[in-house]
């Protein structure tokens, strides 16, 4: 009971809610309304950005696949990235098209993990048995590929790609995409009924709110912002691709769910072109660093994951090992002033809601 609102009283949601994942919120309720949130993370902090400063490059490949494991290959290519600019090698195209490839299926993969827990948050199991059925998929692609399913072993590393795509692999991601497609038109019953009902009207962001948050990604897309690093600071090969940014103007969890769906759609399609573009030369194998030193200087890479916009830090003094590493994630903002705002106000029974519609890793936060 809050002793200075006898009427109310404190409910923790997480961290052992099976809705929250590791996290928790406290919340203080009212009858069936939160008066307010106070966000509680820290429950997996595991100190990456300091473990980073005792590795080399190589090490730190196969660390990145942990930032977050919802989305492995996409840390993978920012902290690849990051260390490309440092030592300025020179990167194979065929490798810079894998990179994308490889960073879209993992976009996709993580929205299907996120459709899995968002169904599960509002009691429709049946949502969560297809998307993780259909998530499979995509982890033997990355099986194939990179020889681990959720780790790829930091496939994605400084200098390029650890080897080329296995052969018949291309076949095999085409015939994927098509059981994506497949996937996005099962689950459309489930949007126009249980969804919507749900979600519509629930957890609406302002775009000013959005704004000055400092909501990314598909969050701040809902509320009727179109921004997308993949546009508008382009790295890699999107340049050369032709794909949309989907916006909402609702900015309800409706909207974020919806976006979602349609940015599986232009994955799809970008990773169609891709495979239709890479050039068919044999690549090389990238051969490990172990040794090697990073030439002295620091850079800041962005990127935009399934999450929004994330980031690294990293700064050189010549040694093998980065002197100084900060990631910027993108989960963090959205939790601890997002949620926080988002949840003030609302009914208990949609907090689950409200919490999936964001879209978290609370490994990001924890890092």
């Amino acid at each position: 009971m809050n002793e200075k609102n006898p009427t109310s009283y404190e409910l923790l949601f997480g961290p052992a809610h099976p809705g929250s994942g590791n996290f928790s919120v406290r919340l203080e309720v009212e009858g069936e309304t939160v008066v307010s949130a106070r966000a509680d993370p820290g429950y997996l902090h595991r100190g990456f950005e300091k473990l980073m400063e005792y590795r080399n490059q190589m090490q730190n490949s196969v660390l990145s696949d942990r930032i977050c494991v919802f989305e492995a290959l996409n840390w993978n290519l920012i902290h690849a990235e990051a260390v490309d600019e440092l030592t300025q090698d020179e990167i194979p195209e065929k490798a810079r098209y894998i990179r994308v490839l490889m960073a879209e299926l993992s976009r996709i993969q993580s929205h299907l993990i996120w459709y899995g827990g968002m169904s599960m948050g509002l009691g429709f199991d049946t949502g969560f048995k297809i998307a993780f059925g259909y998530r499979d998929y995509i982890l033997d692609l990355f099986e194939l590929i990179t020889g681990g399913r959720v780790y790829p072993a930091g496939y994605l590393c400084p200098g390029g790609v650890r080897r080329d795509l296995p052969e018949g692999a291309e076949n095999r991601i085409r015939k994927v995409m098509i059981k994506m497609r497949e996937m996005l038109r099962k689950s459309e019953n489930f949007e126009s009924t249980t969804l919507l009902h749900r979600t519509r009207g629930i957890g609406t962001l302002e775009l000013g709110d959005a704004i000055r948050l400092g909501a990314t990604g598909s969050i701040i897309r809902a509320s009727g912002l179109p921004t997308d690093v993949r546009k508008d600071d382009p790295y890699e090969i999107y340049p050369e691709l032709d794909f949309e940014i989907p916006i909402r103007k609702e900015g309800d969890a409706y909207a974020r769910c919806i976006l979602r769906r349609q940015e599986i759609e232009e994955s799809i399609n970008i990773i169609q072109q891709v495979l239709d573009k890479m050039p068919r030369e044999k690549l090389a194998p990238v051969k490990p660093k172990l040794a090697s030193k990073i030439p002295e200087g620091e850079v800041y890479v962005r990127n935009e994951v399934a999450r929004g916009e994330a980031g690294i830090y990293m700064r050189s003094i010549g040694e093998e090992s980065p002197y100084r590493c900060k990631i910027r994630g993108p989960s963090l903002l959205h939790m601890i002033p997002v949620l926080e705002h988002l949840l003030e106000g609302s009914q208990i029974a949609d907090v689950p809601a409200i919490y999936w519609s964001l879209n978290i890793c609370p490994a990001d936060m924890d890092r």
